[in-house]
């Protein structure tokens, strides 16, 4: 993804998640799909889980608390 985007690229972790997770999608997989915070100092987060670990994510972010989930729903 931040490799054909300068968007997704540095800081824009909630552009490239949600791009992470509509390309795999079009693929026909579904991640887990967060949004976080910690404290202190505020921060927040957004990243990409697939088997309950977190997905190319930068060190150092296991410490945000998922504030929310979008996880892949069962066909009906």
């Amino acid at each position: 993804m931040t490799a054909v985007s300068t968007v997704c690229a540095g800081r824009y972790c909630l552009q490239r998640s949600l791009a992470t997770a509509l390309l795999c999608r079009l693929r026909g997989v579904w991640p887990t799909w967060c949004t976080g915070v910690r404290t202190p100092p505020f921060s927040a987060h957004a990243w990409v889980e697939a088997e309950g670990r977190q997905v190319g994510g930068p060190p150092g972010t296991a410490s945000y608390r998922p504030v929310l989930t979008v996880p892949r729903t069962p066909a009906p």
